[in-house]
């Protein structure tokens, strides 16, 4: 009998390329697992709560959309003084292991697609103090497109109390066309997207404000946070106080 050959690994073991390949297919919302033990700085709290003025979370319900493995939604609590925090994500897997690292509290986890208005359920309904959109504003775009993420800028809005704060990191569009040469199942949202990061025409005419702005660098990316506030609309005249 002829003797196997080892020059190559068997068929069930993926090369390194091919599990690359495979990680971006399976994470195509940017649900990546093991997010902050692989990709983000370890640092406790997350530098991107603890540079916002502290008087944005204290004592705020706050909703964190994209929450990957619950991480910063936990931390706004324990380490920002957030009164409560709802965590919501795409991926079943990473909101069972939210729940399973944060069982006890005023810390909640919700599984579903936040971009479907009609898809809010349990604690993630009601009002909020603070949205977190950090990291993910990428992914709604490239999976739900210009329409989605323009439904989702409204969204906030109705959810937000008056002066209710929206907290953004934006990817640029650089890192779309990685993303999207990356999955092929992208590229044709990718070629049809119109507007662009860091979406302030687009959050300026849905009534927000602007207010900080925040350039930093995190394990040898740049990745800004923008802090944009609700506008308290004046029912009475009909214009923005």
């Amino acid at each position: 009998m002829e003797e196997p050959c080892h020059d190559h690994p068997p068929a069930t073991e993926l090369s390194r390329a091919e599990r690359f390949k495979a990680t971006h297919l399976a994470a195509r919302h940017g649900n990546y697992h093991q997010y902050y033990a692989k990709f983000r700085a370890t640092t406790v709290p997350d530098e991107r709560l603890s540079i916002l003025p502290s008087e944005i979370l204290r004592n705020a319900r706050v909703i964190d959309l994209g929450c990957n493995a619950g991480k910063l939604t936990h931390e706004a609590i324990a380490h920002c003084g957030a009164a409560a925090a709802v965590g919501v994500d795409i991926d079943p897997w990473l909101v069972e292991q939210a729940k399973a690292a944060y069982p006890d509290g005023p810390c909640t986890f919700e599984h579903f697609d936040f971009v479907d208005t009609s898809a809010y359920k349990g604690s993630a309904l009601g009002k909020f103090d603070v949205v977190l959109l950090l990291s993910v504003t990428k992914w709604i775009h490239l999976n739900n497109g210009d329409a989605g993420m323009l439904t989702l800028f409204a969204h906030i809005r109705s959810i937000l109390n008056d002066d209710g704060y929206l907290v953004v990191e934006p990817q640029p569009m650089s890192n779309y066309a990685r993303a999207s040469k990356k999955n092929k199942e992208l590229r044709e949202t990718y070629k049809a997207i119109q507007i662009k990061p860091p979406f302030v025409d687009e959050l300026k005419a849905e009534g927000f404000e602007r207010i900080l702005e925040f350039e930093r660098d995190e394990e040898g990316f740049a990745r800004p946070i923008h802090v944009w506030r609700k506008k308290y609309h004046n029912m009475v005249n009909g214009t923005d106080d």
